[in-house]
C-alpha cells in the first residue's frame, strides 16, 4: 500500500544500503552468540571479532573453549540460503557444518524475521541426537 502511495505521491523507494545488511547480519550472529552463552557455552565469539581467516572460511561462530560440536554459519535472508554451495566454500568437516538461518519477510517499510531454522548434514544431527540420548 504503501509502495503504491509512494508511486502516485512521485517518492522513490527507500533502497537498502550494504551498510544496512551488514550490520543486520552483525545484530544477528551477536544475537546467536548471546543465546550460545546463555545455554552455557561461555566461550562462544563471533569469529569477525577474533579471526578473519575463519571469518573466510564461512564460520561465523567460534568456541575458543572447544565445546561447540559444530561450526556455525549465520543467514538472515529472504530465500533459503544454499547450505551445499556455502558448506564447499568452507574447509571445515562437511559432517561438522550448520547454518543457523532467519528467514526474512518484507513488509511495507521493513524487513522482518520470520522465524529461525538450522540447516546441517545428517551425520551431525545424528551425533546430536546420540549425545542428547547418553544424557538421558
Amino acid at each position: 500500500m504503501k509502495k503504491l502511495r509512494n508511486i502516485i505521491l512521485g517518492k522513490k523507494q527507500k533502497k537498502r544500503t550494504g551498510s544496512y545488511n551488514r550490520n543486520r547480519g552483525h545484530r544477528a550472529e551477536q544475537k546467536i552468540v548471546n543465546e550460545l552463552k546463555e545455554l552455557g557455552f561461555t566461550g562462544v565469539v563471533s569469529s569477525r571479532s577474533e579471526s578473519k581467516s575463519t571469518d573466510d572460511n564461512k564460520i561465523d561462530i567460534i568456541d575458543k573453549e572447544n565445546k561447540l560440536p559444530c561450526y556455525i554459519q549465520i543467514k538472515h535472508t529472504l530465500q533459503t540460503p544454499p547450505y551445499f554451495s556455502i558448506r564447499e566454500e568452507s574447509t571445515v568437516p562437511n559432517e561438522d557444518f550448520c547454518i543457523i538461518w532467519n528467514k526474512q519477510k518484507k513488509c511495507e517499510t521493513n524487513i522482518v524475521t520470520v522465524g529461525s531454522a538450522v540447516i546441517m548434514d545428517k551425520q551431525l544431527f545424528y551425533k546430536l541426537l546420540k549425545s542428547y540420548i547418553k544424557e538421558k
